[in-house]
């Protein structure tokens, strides 16, 4: 796990550099940040869940997920928009990064370094029809409100026009089924393109001062994401017990840090890049301890 996020924090220090030496101009962050939400992201979606192994027992684990998650995401927006004042689009950016967690790039390798092979499955699901589907559905719901101010039924369809939407269902469409290599081999490129690219746009967009400025945000968003939401899953297996495998998994992935992605819907969208971006380096270096510790504790 440490390798993993010593890569991370090794690829935003790039981007910063980048941005430091102007290497690249201003628009290069929110190009990387399209060109990984509409192909390489989709791609990692579609190779996560295609040929994963469906045991039933593991539809027990994306309700408990997917209600934690967005309970959590409507405190964390109340928070900042009634505690804080923040505008919406500071406000969208804060809960974000409260509320999703980087179930895939951080989740995925540290579940399977502890559990093993067995365990992965059931960080797909949580990953995909619980972190996922919260963004996809409540997420992007309160990133168009942020961009345009209100609220409206066609807003919750939004996530119907996303490809990592689209690709989560047709993986699930030919799930098990064999494919060309020849796919599979571009698609497996593409994916793997994600975390580089989404880490170097972060640093891109990196801003010192934010990280001093926001300090009270950042350490707010820290305590919701990696104490009060695995508190809020451990409390939820204990109220509807899980096979032991799938509760720690549970537990665990509610533990990571913010999702990277987070970021990239922050920019799309025309949220608070900054805030996100900060929130992502905070909970991410917070993580090297907090997520080894959950572990201990389960």
């Amino acid at each position: 796990m440490g390798q993993v996020l010593g890569l991370m924090f090794a690829l935003i220090g790039l981007g910063f550099l980048l941005r430091i030496l102007r290497v690249f101009p201003k628009e290069t962050a929110p190009l990387l940040n399209r060109f990984v939400l509409y192909v390489t992201f989709p791609c990692l979606v579609f190779r996560s869940l295609q040929g994963a192994a469906l045991d039933r027992r593991l539809w027990s684990i994306p309700p408990l997920a997917y209600t934690a998650i967005s309970a959590l995401f409507l405190l964390a927006f109340l928070i900042g928009s009634k505690y804080f004042r923040l505008p919406p689009k500071r406000a969208v950016s804060f809960a974000m990064g409260a509320a999703f967690g980087n179930t895939a790039f951080l989740g995925y390798p540290f579940i399977l370094a502890l559990l093993g092979e067995e365990g992965l499955p059931a960080a797909i699901f949580y990953d995909q029809l619980g972190n996922f589907l919260s963004v996809y559905t409540l997420g992007v719901t309160f990133c168009v409100f942020g961009k345009t101010g209100k609220f409206s039924g066609k807003n919750v369809t939004e996530f119907l026009k996303l490809p990592p939407f689209n690709a989560f269902l047709l993986a699930l469409l030919l799930n098990g089924l064999p494919l060309p290599p020849f796919l599979l081999g571009v698609i497996n490129r593409l994916a793997d393109a994600t975390v580089p690219l989404t880490m170097v746009a972060i640093g891109l967009s990196l801003s010192p001062a934010s990280l001093s400025k926001d300090a009270p945000l950042l350490g707010v968003s820290a305590l919701l994401k990696l104490l009060v939401l695995p508190l809020v899953a451990l409390g939820l297996v204990k109220l509807f017990p899980l096979p032991p495998l799938y509760a720690k998994v549970l537990v665990l992935q509610s533990a990571t840090p913010t999702l990277v992605s987070s970021y990239v819907f922050a920019s799309v969208y025309e949220l608070d890049t900054e805030l996100s971006s900060s929130i992502i380096c905070a909970t991410t270096l917070i993580a090297l301890g907090s997520l080894p510790l959950w572990n201990l504790l389960l």
